[in-house]
């Protein structure tokens, strides 16, 4: 079968909006969710006496529009491009956002951000099912080859965990620095 190029074109124009719309709920959905996660977890003998360990503000900017950018590049790049250019954005977002709200100095750390999408790439190929799917699909299509593997998208439920996963790792990885500057001081 010939691949129909306008025909993609606008099938991929036609999921710009709903996917943008989608990843921002899932962004909102999976911070609350990890914050939530996160509570029960790590300060479990906490929670009768305090209320849930909220993220602060740029943790959720960041997610939000993470998850909106994820929206978009999903539909025009593969699975691990997508992984790099969004926790790019995460950091860039969350660095920025908090230095407007609380007068944080930026501190962009390229070797952490590296690390971290190397980690996140494991995850995400340990645990959701459908990348590699995604990625073989983004494959055919890169190379104008008609997709002989069908649309497959990832449930709410991959899409959440997957989430929840990294911002645990990214919650963590606040703390330990949070406690770093405290020795420091």
């Amino acid at each position: 079968m010939q691949y129909n190029l306008e025909y993609h074109k606008q099938l991929d124009r036609s999921h710009i909006l709903p996917n943008i719309l989608n990843g921002a709920q899932t962004g909102v959905v999976s911070q609350f969710l990890s914050d939530i996660f996160i509570s029960l977890f790590l300060f479990n003998e906490s929670i009768i006496i305090e209320d849930i360990q909220v993220s602060t503000l740029p943790a959720y900017y960041a997610s939000v529009a993470t998850g909106m950018l994820t929206g978009l590049l999903i539909i025009y790049l593969d699975p691990i491009a997508v992984i790099a250019f969004s926790t790019v954005f995460y950091d860039y977002v969350f660095e920025i956002v908090d230095y407007w709200m609380n007068d944080d100095p930026i501190e962009l750390t390229p070797v952490e951000t590296t690390f971290d999408i190397g980690l996140t790439t494991i995850l995400v190929i340990l645990f959701d099912p459908t990348a590699r799917h995604q990625y073989l699909r983004y494959e055919q299509k890169r190379h104008f080859i008609e997709p002989t593997l069908g649309r497959e998208d990832r449930t709410a439920t991959i899409t959440i965990f997957i989430t929840i996963l990294t911002s645990t790792y990214n919650y963590l990885k606040l703390v330990s620095r949070n406690e770093e500057e405290k020795k420091e001081n």
